[in-house]
């Protein structure tokens, strides 16, 4: 034992004899002898200073205190008792020989970084109580393949090496070891740990969801290869340094709701762009930041989808390959101007046809109408309470027609921006009309507002063909619209004077 070890041991039990020192040996819990290896303070292990690859912590501890295991290069595997209800912070960090850990069904609590950086840790089953979690417990553990949730356990759940609640609205985090490139967020979660992508090293592409209003602290930081983040239109908030040191991200697009930015977000980002549109916060914080904007996407906004999509159906092609092999006799009937081929499946004979090769008759009618009968079976079909949902035909640049209904009470924030609408009939009984509606609806050259209208929220029509051509126009300074809705005015501030007929401003005028 040498003299590190020796004082702090000596500190905790406060013995001392005449011609020497020595270390108690302590009887705890069910009286049971306890190593010298371990010392204890009650029913809590302090510190764990033994070499045995297979550590068995004493059946009488509750807790396992932060850092009680922390740089242990001997361990291979620890066997935790039944009674531990709580791991603390950095508990079993930086064990560079741990393979195995199983967190028995009693433990409750599992402090910040508990595995953090166990390189060698390839399995991990968690156990039917635990509920409370601290930030990446398994940073660093880029070995660790298998991360298993009870199935008894209501309050977690992991799914493809990413750990969530069960519910999926939180999402803990991902395991480093996660191989895949991309990533698109459940619309399920709503919540982001902080360091949740810390050192996850394959991400490149992450599609964040429509349920996450605030990007944490340190939330992507480390994460090192990453390359796009496509956030959505909820998003309200980038925290502080919620991308650091992610050397390798070239673009993240900021929408329109982003109202707040920290000035630390995108430290150590040496190559990243902006994609943002003009006049919002995130070209305000770009330029105040000298980080370069883009205004067209270098990369597609659904890339992480595409590659999804891509990586389930190579997935599915290699299984049908290896059952091809091991159960199916082919029949070969394919010739150039065949539809397919006949086989036989366990007895069973079964064609498959080529859909590349079989046409389809199509009513021409139907074809005219089929995009605009999608979009309008959208639109009722996600209506509740007569309200069109926020950001519901965002980006959707294939929309150029929508017969909004006539039960209509509200078009919610961002329903149709960026869409490629050319005329919008708002029907007689729509009262308000959300921030950013039709933003930027370039082709938007007709739009017909009903004097039900009483409210109509700032940049509702902005960047659309119809106020661009009132502002080159436009007989009169003030565009007023609705029920006496001043949504514009392009005279000079000094000479500004409220209109009489004017009820409400939806413009910056000050």
């Amino acid at each position: 034992m040498n003299k590190k070890v020796f004082f702090t041991i000596l500190s905790s039990v406060g013995i001392l004899l005449a011609g020497g020192i020595a270390l108690a040996t302590y009887t705890v819990g069910r009286a049971d002898t306890v190593s010298e290896d371990f010392q204890m303070e009650k029913n809590t292990l302090v510190k764990y200073y033994g070499k045995d690859e297979t550590c068995v912590i004493p059946e009488s501890t509750k807790k396992i205190a932060s850092a009680a295991f922390e740089g242990n290069d001997s361990v291979k595997k620890i066997v935790i008792p039944k009674g531990v209800e709580e791991i603390g912070y950095n508990a079993f960090a930086e064990m560079s020989s741990l393979e195995r850990v199983i967190i028995p069904d009693n433990v409750t609590k599992l402090g910040a970084s508990a595995f953090a950086n166990c390189e060698n840790l390839k399995e991990v089953y968690i156990g039917a109580s635990l509920c409370e979690i601290g930030s990446c417990p398994f940073a660093g553990c880029e070995s660790l393949t298998d991360l298993e949730v009870s199935d008894n356990n209501k309050y977690l759940t992991s799914i493809d090496n990413i750990l969530y609640s069960a519910d999926r609205t939180v999402l803990y985090e991902m395991v480093p070891s996660r191989e895949k490139n991309f990533y698109v967020f459940p619309d399920s979660v709503s919540a982001i740990s902080p360091y949740a992508f810390w050192g996850c090293d394959n991400l490149e592409h992450t599609i964040v969801s429509d349920s996450v209003k605030v990007i944490p602290p340190y939330a992507f930081s480390g994460a090192h290869n990453l390359k796009s983040v496509t956030l959505s239109f909820n998003t309200q908030e980038i925290s502080l340094k919620a991308f650091e040191n992610c050397e390798k991200l070239e673009q993240v697009y900021i929408p329109d709701s982003v109202t707040f930015i920290s000035d630390s977000a995108f430290d150590g980002c040496p190559k990243v762009s902006l994609y943002v549109s003009a006049l919002s916060q995130g070209e305000k914080y770009a330029q105040n930041k000298e980080l370069n904007t883009i205004y067209e996407p270098k990369y597609d906004l659904n890339l992480a989808s595409v590659l999804r999509n891509e990586y389930a159906a190579d997935a599915s092609e290699k299984r049908n390959e290896a059952a091809k092999e091991e159960e199916e006799i082919y029949f070969d009937i394919s010739k150039d101007d065949s539809l397919g081929a006949a086989i036989v499946v366990n007895n069973e004979a079964v064609v498959l046809m080529d859909p590349y090769k079989i046409q389809i008759q199509k009513n021409a009618s139907s074809d005219n109408n089929e995009a605009e009968t999608d979009f309008n079976a959208i639109l009722t079909s996600n209506m509740d309470n007569n309200i069109i949902p926020e950001n519901l035909f965002y980006l959707k640049s294939d929309l150029t027609e929508i017969s909004i209904p006539e039960n209509t009470k509200y078009i919610g924030k961002f329903a149709f921006s960026r869409t490629g609408l050319k005329k919008v009939v708002i029907p007689e009984g729509v009262r308000s009309v959300g921030f950013g509606a039709f933003y930027h609806c370039d082709d938007l050259s007709e739009v017909i507002i009903p004097d039900s209208v009483t409210e109509i929220e700032p940049q509702a029509f902005e960047k659309t063909a119809w106020m661009e051509e009132w502002y080159k126009n436009g007989e009169s300074d003030y565009l007023i619209v609705g029920d006496g809705i001043l949504i514009a005015y392009k005279g000079k501030k000094e000479d500004y004077v409220k209109p009489e007929n004017v009820k409400s401003v939806s413009c910056d005028i000050d």
